[in-house]
């Protein structure tokens, strides 16, 4: 059985129906259609082109010409697309946050401790330096394997140490204090801006970006249905605001901030750096940038070898009709052709 197929059947398998219900629902009344044919052009596309319920909905398939279907990255073409690009030889420098700490050192401007590989009195002295740590499974996603850790409150540190080590969360990082901009709008997290980059030629262009946004008070960003938006180079946000459910947002549902006054500093120099950080492993040329706002500019949270493209497509951010494989096109040109979809 082919990996694509086999991939394509654990979708099915890990299908959330109550969410997907939630979702037909909202298709249904934005649309006037009935849940049966929005069901059915779901399977249908489905099978002809690999597209979950999720991206279905972000992509606004239902009023899609058959062209512009075609611009679209589904679950089935995304693999082909990283594939590509990306050199599999080398993507455990993304994949393992110990290794891109190392390796991305300059552009992550915060100290870490290799659990691996420290003695005791290392890791002792590491919390005796900070406030606030975060440990982390190196080869963690989406949030899962990270816990916030008050130094002060720490009893036993041989104690912790063995904990950290029997949940395999070897990687140990000095906390980032965010910008006061972004916690007006949410101090509970740090909150993930996600700048996409595309290698041609030896130059790195940003083909999307997309801040997410806790709603809620959760310290793990991920954890909760967020908020998502784009930023100019000014700071400022130039798409609409919404969730996961296509719910637009005027102001922040935990702090009242209104979106419209929000402007963040550093955006113009986080892209330079992700431009920058986007040449060093040339073998690697798609890559997806989480960034962080400290209160001392902008520093790189880590790299997907994955970036991702279900918020970056997401047609409500701006209202397009084409999707992410057209922005790839725009930079790579003709090259396109040699993927094979």
């Amino acid at each position: 059985m082919k990996k694509s197929t086999k991939r394509m059947l654990r979708k099915i398998q890990d299908l959330n129906f109550k969410k997907m219900d939630t979702i037909v629902d909202i298709i249904a009344k934005e649309n006037n259609k009935s849940k049966f044919y929005i069901k059915f052009d779901m399977i249908i596309n489905f099978l002809k082109r690999g597209i979950g319920y999720t991206d279905y909905f972000r992509g606004d398939y239902i009023n899609l010409s058959k062209k512009e279907k075609d611009t679209f990255v589904t679950a089935k073409s995304f693999y082909k697309v990283i594939h590509y690009f990306n050199n599999y030889e080398y993507i455990s420098l993304f994949h393992d946050k110990l290794i891109f700490n190392k390796y991305f050192k300059e552009y992550i401007k915060r100290e870490y401790l290799n659990l691996k590989k420290c003695t005791i009195e290392e890791f002792k002295n590491f919390l005796e330096k900070h406030e606030v740590v975060f440990a982390k499974d190196p080869l963690g996603e989406c949030g899962h394997g990270i816990e916030k850790i008050v130094t002060s409150e720490v009893k036993d540190a041989n104690e912790l140490y063995e904990k950290l080590i029997k949940n395999k969360q070897y990687l140990l990082e000095e906390a980032i204090i965010q910008c006061e901009e972004l916690n007006e709008i949410n101090p509970k997290v740090v909150n993930s801006y996600r700048i996409v980059t595309l290698v041609k030629d030896g130059k790195a262009y940003i083909i999307g970006n997309a801040l997410r946004v806790n709603q809620f008070d959760s310290e793990v960003i991920g954890c909760t249905n967020d908020v998502y938006f784009s930023l100019n180079e000014e700071g400022k946000i130039d798409s609409k605001v919404i969730d996961d459910y296509g719910n637009i947002y005027i102001t922040h549902p935990l702090t009242s901030k209104e979106f419209s006054k929000v402007k963040i500093p550093g955006v113009k120099e986080a892209f330079e750096m992700c431009k920058e950080a986007a040449l060093e492993v040339p073998e690697v040329r798609y890559v997806g940038w989480d960034v962080a706002f400290s209160d001392k500019g902008p520093v790189i949270v880590e790299g997907n070898e994955y970036p991702g493209y279900g918020i970056i497509q997401y047609f409500k951010l701006k209202d397009k009709k084409t999707g992410h494989l057209k922005d790839i096109e725009d930079v790579v040109g003709d090259e396109i052709k040699n993927i094979k979809f």
